[in-house]
């Protein structure tokens, strides 16, 4: 069921045009030195289970799961929010909400096969980073069936 999800939710995210590079996340923005390439803007992808149980003790091959989808959004275009600076860095520095509003478009209320809650945003938060890159970290989530 994981390959399906990451499918249709790396097809959703395709959706967002401003977006350069998209791709699981694999510690593309981790490090530093050696830094696998990626183009910005970037959105990487981690799905994981933070939670499964069975839905009955007569089918044990059924269970509802909650998935977790984690993105990085990730920018690299040094621009600041400082009213004294310049409206086109200004505007530059509000682009990045318009794309993070464009992948929330794409992901909220996604409903796919065995979706028993559809996907919603649980968090939106920027990373601290001393590397200069702005990095945003959005969780999403949603509950499926997963039968075996």
């Amino acid at each position: 069921m994981k390959k399906e999800i990451m499918q249709a939710v790396l097809e959703r995210i395709r959706q967002v045009a401003e977006l350069k590079w998209i791709d699981a996340d694999e510690g593309q923005l981790d490090f530093t030195d050696s830094r696998p390439p990626v183009a910005f803007p970037c959105c990487l992808v981690d799905l994981y289970y933070p939670d499964a149980e069975n839905m009955s003790g007569n089918v044990p091959t059924m269970q509802r799961i909650e998935v977790t989808i984690a993105l990085k959004v990730g920018f690299n275009d040094c621009a600041s929010f400082n009213v004294n600076k310049p409206l086109q860095v200004q505007n530059v520095a509000f682009s990045r909400m318009d794309v993070l509003e464009e992948i929330h478009k794409a992901l909220q209320g996604f409903y796919m096969e065995n979706c028993v809650r559809f996907f919603r945003r649980r968090s939106c938060r920027p990373q601290k980073r001393p590397d200069g890159l702005k990095v945003y970290e959005v969780i999403y989530m949603a509950e499926f069936i997963d039968r075996i």
